[in-house]
């Protein structure tokens, strides 16, 4: 019994260990494996199950914002981006093809390897203003021209509200589109964080004055501080124009700070010429120096076309008093019938209050548009060969994409104007900050309009009374109502008809000047071809990527000042919870991050698995030692046993 007892003891013990054995061995290779495949470890990677893609693809955002830098580490949030999602697709598998997208042009571009992007044109600091859902759908585009499978894309942007553009209706297609594509994710690498001690600066409406025998330049300027969050204190700005500097102390308050109307004075025979303002240097070094181009201001020449007088002399009226003295006004009203006599030429503004043009005259609209001019359509109130108002335009006329429908009659409580856009555009806040009372208008007749452009100012019932339609030069602008008494009180109040009427001028005739303010893009410097560099806010620089750089360009007697766009200067921040909803539905994962934070997205865990194999093979070898001392001890038991005789 002893015996048989011993022997099932023995016999147990030698089966556990022999499986202790082979579980260490499994784990050793098991772990050798993960070593050779150099497995990564980041909380962010959780749930995604990440594998092999077909493609990868990078949406890096190159706006100005994007260069807000750490002071300590001189890495802005861009570079910040790039470092880090190169190192990662560095340490894991990218594909087959890396390809990245660039946010000044959404133009595609098939990059080599991730070490790559840090030297390319395509990815180094802009003056620009990205176009987020542009970027989406060219990706879109790519992935289903090239027949895609599995593709990671990665998003680098500090979720600059106009950059996003949250509110656009492209957003839902692109939802969709992205929905049906399978094995698709997304990362955001989120610079969400704003700083306290950022301060930029802007210069507009600036003027050459002449009297008698002196000249002097007269501008405003503007100082805002980031987000509000600035301090009360003293800051120089110097002044520099034709290489001749002075220097300006401004009180800033909690906001920033404004000079209106200051005076340089000039040489008298210097018709033309640039400058810039500039400030200390801070945390971003894009927003800190703007220039300007100044020369004798043009004639500011517009033409109404309305076939109903007392319409048109409402206009006339409106846009025939200068904002100030020493400008020079021509404003022409004539019928439709005379449009053929206009010198698009010399017209800055043009404002169509008729049925929407077809033929030679809307290709001649549509040129005029891409040279820099503004059109203001109003609908029409006559139908063809009639005088009474039309009740109901179901026209099929179309002009842009647009059209008017019909015209309405709304609610009292329904005609008044409940939202605007007041940071830009025509119905922008006065330079004090105050806002234009447009809640003050009312409105008793609006027409309708179908059409794909972006909402300026609407009504009580969401209808729009200004839309704007997106154009890569000049102003397209539908307004959905008449200034005449029987249809709003737009020429009763008058102050926000002089304003929109007098800046849609001013935005036009821009064009006319031999020098000319732009914002940076693709195509800023795109409407002549000898243009030549006077100075630049940076070194690096490639004929190619000249536009989206600020600086001063010449051409003969025409002068350019590229610049960040205003909407750079603009803080406001997408809610990190409304950036998501965007990707509702998606695979999707938001990665917040602080810029100058350069560490890896993803470690390398491999030594920790090295580590596991040896002590696999450690206890491995422990357990194949034969256990003397059980041995021993059945020895002894079987020699009791057998001395007994038994």
């Amino acid at each position: 019994m002893f015996l048989m007892s011993a022997k099932r003891m023995s016999k147990g013990m030698a089966r556990l260990r022999h499986l202790l054995i082979m579980l260490m061995r499994m784990l050793a290779v098991g772990a050798l494996v993960f070593v050779v495949s150099r497995p990564l470890a980041g909380g962010w990677l959780g749930g995604v199950g990440l594998g092999k893609p077909d493609a990868t693809l990078i949406l890096l955002d190159r706006s100005a914002s994007m260069e807000m830098t750490d002071l300590q580490t001189g890495d802005s949030k861009r570079s910040t981006a790039l470092k880090r999602v190169a190192q990662l697709l560095e340490q894991s598998s990218y594909g087959t093809r890396l390809i990245l997208i660039d946010s000044t042009n959404e133009q595609v571009y098939e990059v080599d390897s991730p070490k790559a992007l840090l030297n390319l044109p395509m990815t180094e600091a802009t003056a620009t203003s990205t176009d987020i859902p542009g970027m989406f759908e060219s990706a879109l585009a790519y992935l289903k021209a090239n027949n895609s499978g599995r593709a990671d894309i990665w998003i680098c942007s500090d979720l600059n509200e106009h950059d996003w553009q949250p509110d656009s209706g492209r957003w839902v297609a692109i939802r969709e589109e992205f929905s049906r594509l399978e094995g698709t994710h997304h990362f955001l690498l989120s610079y969400a964080d704003r700083s306290s001690s950022n301060l930029s600066v802007r210069v507009e409406n600036v003027r050459r004055r002449k009297s008698g025998n002196s000249a002097e330049l007269v501008l405003d300027v503007a100082v805002q501080a980031e987000g509000g969050r600035g301090v009360e204190q003293r800051v120089p700005i110097e002044f520099e124009v034709n290489n001749i500097r002075s220097v300006v102390e401004l009180e800033m308050d909690t906001w920033g700070a404004s000079l209106q109307g200051h005076r340089i004075p000039i040489d008298v025979r210097l018709s033309s010429g640039w400058g810039a303002v500039q400030l200390p240097g801070d945390v971003n070094p894009l927003d800190n120096r703007f220039f300007f181009v100044f020369s004798e201001p043009p004639t500011r020449r517009a033409i109404i076309v309305s076939d109903d007088a007392r319409t048109g002399e409402t206009f006339r009226r409106a846009l025939a008093i200068p904002t100030e003295t020493g400008l020079q006004h021509l404003i022409d009203a004539i019928p439709v019938a005379r449009t053929g006599e206009i010198d698009w030429e010399s017209t800055g503004l043009l404002i169509w209050q008729a049925h929407l043009p077809q033929g030679d005259v809307a290709e001649q609209i549509e040129n005029f548009v891409n040279t820099g001019r503004v059109v203001l359509f109003f609908p029409p109130v006559q139908s063809s060969g009639s005088s009474r108002l039309v009740e109901d335009s179901d026209s099929s006329e179309h002009l842009f994409g647009s059209r008017w429908t019909r015209w309405q009659t709304p609610e009292q409580e329904q005609a008044e104007i409940v939202w605007w856009r007041s940071d830009a555009d025509l119905f922008a806040n006065v330079n004090s900050g105050d806002a234009l009372p447009l809640n003050e208008l009312r409105t008793y007749r609006y027409c309708n309009l179908e059409t794909s452009g972006t909402t300026l100012a609407r009504y009580g019932d969401d209808n729009p009374m200004l839309t704007r339609l997106p154009t890569d030069r000049g102003g397209l602008y539908f307004c959905s109502t008449l200034p005449t008494a029987q249809f709003s009180s737009l020429e009763r109040d008058g102050v926000v008809f002089y304003v929109m009427l007098q800046r849609a001028l001013a935005e036009g005739s821009r064009s006319l000047a031999v020098a000319s303010q732009r914002d940076a893009g693709p195509g800023a410097l795109t409407d002549r071809n000898q243009w030549e560099t006077v100075v630049l806010e940076t070194d690096a620089q490639t004929l190619s990527q000249r536009g989206l750089h600020a600086g001063v360009y010449r051409d003969g007697e025409y002068w350019a000042a590229v610049n960040r766009s205003r909407a750079e200067d603009s803080t406001k921040v997408t809610p990190v919870a409304t950036v998501d909803e965007l990707f509702d539905g998606l695979s999707y994962r938001r990665i917040d991050v602080a810029v100058g934070d350069t560490s890896a997205l993803a470690s390398e865990i491999w030594r920790a698995f090295l580590v596991a194999v040896g002590l696999a093979l450690i206890v491995e070898a422990v357990l194949s030692l034969p256990s003397k001392r059980t041995e021993q001890r059945s020895l002894g038991d079987l020699t009791v046993i057998g001395g007994n005789g038994n």
